[in-house]
């Protein structure tokens, strides 16, 4: 048995249980008219009307019962069970009309027929509501089956729907880890790009002509021998000059001549010779 089957069988039990006892009532009615109908003729038309009350009462109390049901659990076999029990008890209406009309003339007669046509109406009244449980019967499987389908149906959309995002959850990792790969190789190619622009740079810087003479020069050169700091005089203020001015190396200082060397380390003339003839020594 399913999760919603038992809710949905106690509910109609409970009903089935309510129109039984409708007709518990109603017999007890009955019998009770035919022990008036043995004390009075003139109480028979006031029972007819309350019994035709409580078959107007028991037909509605039916059709809300259904409506309910309906409304909680939809069903395209509705407006049939609403043609039935209107058929039904429109069958008991006129069966009740003519046992009245036939009790009145009887009673006048005999009470022992008025009591057996009592019985027959009671018979056709067991007979009519075993039809309406049975109909209802039939209302309460279709329902249980449309629960489980409907059920059924929601547990799988909600697999799918599971699968779905996580479909999707995976589709963002991916791409996730697709765009930070492509931004480390953007940074690399930035990293690289830079390093050519530098080595660029430093290779022009190495090109650039001497003042005052064509040919290229290092501007920057680690081998002590080839440094001006083997030049007395020239500290590492001066050096600092002279790189600016293109004069890194001894080779860069004899070339440059007295005038250019001067002016590069703000110094005189005679000074500068005094630098150069050091380096060419």
């Amino acid at each position: 048995m399913s999760q919603s089957e038992s809710p949905i069988r106690a509910m109609f039990d409970a009903q089935r249980t309510a129109v039984k006892q409708s007709q518990q009532l109603f017999k007890q009615g009955m019998a009770t008219q035919r022990n008036v109908d043995t004390m009075a003729l003139t109480g028979l038309k006031g029972q007819a009307s309350l019994q035709r009350q409580q078959l107007a009462l028991a037909q509605a109390a039916t059709h809300g019962y259904v409506s309910a049901t309906a409304a909680m659990l939809p069903s395209d076999d509705s407006p049939e069970v609403h043609r039935t029990i209107d058929e039904t008890f429109d069958q008991l209406h006129t069966t009740h009309m003519e046992f009245y009309d036939a009790l009145e003339r009887e009673v006048k007669r005999d009470v022992e027929s008025a009591n057996e046509l009592s019985e027959e109406f009671v018979d056709a009244l067991d007979g009519q509501t075993d039809q309406l449980l049975e109909m209802t019967r039939s209302v309460e499987d279709q329902a249980v089956q449309n629960v489980d389908e409907f059920s059924g149906q929601l547990s799988e959309q909600l697999e799918r729907t599971q699968e779905l995002q996580d479909q999707l959850e995976d589709q963002l990792e991916d791409q996730t880890g697709d765009v930070e790969t492509l931004l480390e190789r953007q940074a690399e190619q930035i990293e690289q790009f830079q390093q050519q622009l530098e080595e660029q740079a430093e290779a022009v810087t190495r090109e650039i002509p001497v003042q005052g003479s064509d040919e290229p020069h290092t501007k920057i050169e680690t081998d002590p021998e080839h440094t001006l700091e083997a030049v007395e005089g020239i500290d590492a203020d001066v050096r600092e000059q002279l790189s600016e001015a293109g004069i890194a190396t001894i080779q860069d200082l004899t070339r440059a001549g007295a005038e250019n060397v001067a002016e590069a380390a703000d110094i005189s003339e005679s000074q500068a010779e005094e630098w150069i003839e050091q380096a060419e020594a």
